[in-house]
């Protein structure tokens, strides 16, 4: 069963991933507007593919205020 990883920070759910004997594959979303002061990259999306490859979208978000 793959790992629930939404909202974890993209390294972090990556190496869940490949511990979980998945081959990860990172998309990264960016905004047109930005995210000024971002301080963190989370994951917003899990797409699984073929051949145990799993595909995460990431985006930048600022979680300090």
């Amino acid at each position: 069963m793959m790992p629930d990883v939404i909202g974890f920070e993209a390294d972090e759910a990556q190496k869940m991933l490949a511990g979980a004997g998945y081959n990860v594959r990172r998309t990264v979303y960016v905004s047109r507007l930005g995210v000024a002061g971002a301080d963190s990259t989370r994951v917003i999306r899990v797409r699984g593919l073929k051949n145990n490859e799993i595909e995460i979208t990431v985006s930048h978000f600022k979680t300090r205020v």
